[in-house]
């Protein structure tokens, strides 16, 4: 709870906000000294110290994440304190990697619910990667979309950006089918089927926390064209005997390649069309707050 915005402030006061080691002094409270934590911009580093410079002050939450966490839930992060109306930061240290698992955009590296109290400050150093999408696969066609390296659905927070964010690689586009062959002479007799069309390509999967973008895989071949009926090995003699289109499916086409981090999927040539890279920054019906001097990668909010 802050302390109070005027009159009189002791010792004891400022004690009971930030803790210390008795006997206490002004001198243990210096902002960054290890008990006043950077949000209070009025209390001083260094150098004249006043009890007049507390007015106001509160101690935030300060929760620091290690490389290789995933999935990172503001809620779950500061529990409680999620809900209390108090300052709350949220550090990614330098070297550190957060990620969210997966294909598509299911998870986030870190999510900050609907609900939040407060505010606060995501300070990242290191690197916040998103999902890849999934390549096309014929259900659906189209490459998945990238997945969002934050999520952020509550009011006050605050991206402080000196690492690297990026949304995921989309999805490559499943490729087409090829066409059937022509059928040439068929009756009760004597039947010269074409052969059935190749399979597409699956496309590849996007880029993402852990994983390398994906190439499509090429189209499978058409099936041979076929003879059948009641002359036996002359079967086939006699369908290029009578001549016409008889003819053997085509291969499928290729499907599109993943894309890598903050890229969309390659369309498949023909077939369906690439996912789009994710956001490096996904919002939900609010408003937030970037100071950034690092890298953004993917689609904006």
């Amino acid at each position: 709870m802050a302390l109070q915005s005027s009159g009189a402030i002791s010792l004891n006061d400022i004690a009971g906000e930030f803790g210390g080691s008795t006997p206490h002094s002004l001198s243990e409270y210096y902002r960054n000294g290890g008990l006043v934590t950077a949000n209070n911009t009025n209390v001083p580093t260094s150098g004249t110290i006043d009890f007049a410079d507390f007015y106001g002050a509160v101690k935030s939450v300060v929760v620091t994440l290690s490389n290789g966490n995933t999935n990172q839930n503001a809620s779950t992060l500061f529990g409680s304190n999620f809900t209390t109306n108090i300052p709350k930061i949220l550090i990614i240290p330098s070297g550190a990697e957060i990620g969210a698992t997966g294909l598509n955009n299911v998870n986030r590296a870190i999510t900050v619910p609907s609900g939040m109290a407060g505010t606060l400050d995501i300070q990242n150093s290191g690197t916040i990667s998103g999902a890849g999408g999934e390549g096309g696969d014929g259900s659906p066609m189209t490459g998945g979309t990238g997945g969002s390296a934050i999520f952020i659905a509550s009011s006050g927070v605050t991206v402080t950006n000196s690492g690297t964010i990026r949304g995921g690689g989309g999805g490559g586009g499943k490729g087409n089918g090829g066409s059937p062959g022509s059928n040439g002479h068929i009756d009760g007799a004597l039947q010269c089927y074409g052969g059935a069309g190749g399979a597409g390509g699956d496309g590849g999967d996007g880029q993402g926390y852990g994983t390398s973008a994906q190439n499509g895989t090429s189209g499978s071949p058409g099936s041979p064209r076929t003879a059948s009926g009641n002359y036996g090995s002359d079967n086939v003699p006699l369908c290029n005997l009578f001549g016409g289109p008889w003819s053997n499916g085509s291969p499928g086409t290729p499907g599109g390649n993943g894309g890598s981090f903050g890229a969309g999927g390659s369309n498949a040539s023909p077939g369906g069309n690439g996912g789009p890279a994710g956001k490096y920054i996904e919002l939900s019906g609010v408003s937030y707050t970037l100071s950034n001097s690092g890298t953004l990668t993917g689609n904006a909010p």
